[in-house]
């Protein structure tokens, strides 16, 4: 069986995801009050990634959604934060530009 058909997984995903919310979120509007501090991978990840994910997980369960459907939605969400986004662009930048200067 692989882990997309394993039930443990997604119970425990699940489980992390949906305890995690309410503690993530403090974290995140405490440190939102230095976001001048944070550089933008940073927010990038913690908010536009971590942040983004936790909440559009939960939502999509809230709204009765399997386990999995969730996860897909939260994911989906997460591509389309701009921020996050913006991260993705410049790492895959990055890593052409490393491969190019290798040849």
């Amino acid at each position: 069986m692989s882990w997309a058909e394993d039930p443990l997984v997604w119970q425990n995903l699940d489980d992390l995801m949906m305890n995690s919310w309410n503690d993530l979120k403090q974290f995140l509007d405490a440190l939102h009050e230095h976001n001048d501090e944070l550089d933008m991978g940073i927010k990038a990840i913690l908010f536009g990634g971590l942040g983004q994910l936790t909440q559009a997980y939960v939502t999509a369960r809230g709204d009765l959604n399997s386990p999995q459907h969730a996860l897909a939605i939260a994911l989906e969400e997460t591509t389309k934060n701009p921020m996050f986004a913006a991260l993705m662009q410049q790492t895959v930048n990055s890593a052409v530009d490393r491969a190019v200067g290798k040849e």
